[in-house]
């Protein structure tokens, strides 16, 4: 009788994690033909010149990163990236310079 505690609870840390995976799975799997998923597919399809080509991914994410570096300002103390209007640093606590 007890074995019967910790062999639960040992089965229970086996099979939740399994199951909360499978039902993560399920819920991507339902969440592929959302709405969302559309609506930026026609964005990325309006900002493509030409019709039939693709996105060119490494194009995306140059874009990406200037649009985040536009939003950054750097520490001079410690180099660290902070948000635009910080007061702080984040990392160092040093005052950062308003442009």
């Amino acid at each position: 009788m007890d074995f019967v505690v910790p062999l639960l609870v040992a089965g229970f840390c086996i099979a939740a994690p399994s199951l909360l995976f499978v039902g993560f799975v399920r819920l991507l799997d339902s969440m592929r033909d959302d709405a969302l998923v559309e609506r930026v597919v026609d964005r990325l399809d309006e900002n493509v010149e030409d019709a039939g080509t693709t996105v060119d991914p490494t194009l995306f994410l140059q874009t990406a990163q200037e649009k985040s570096r536009e939003r950054m300002v750097v520490c001079q103390e410690c180099g660290a990236p902070n948000i635009v209007g910080s007061n702080r640093c984040g990392m160092c606590g040093t005052q950062l310079k308003r442009r």
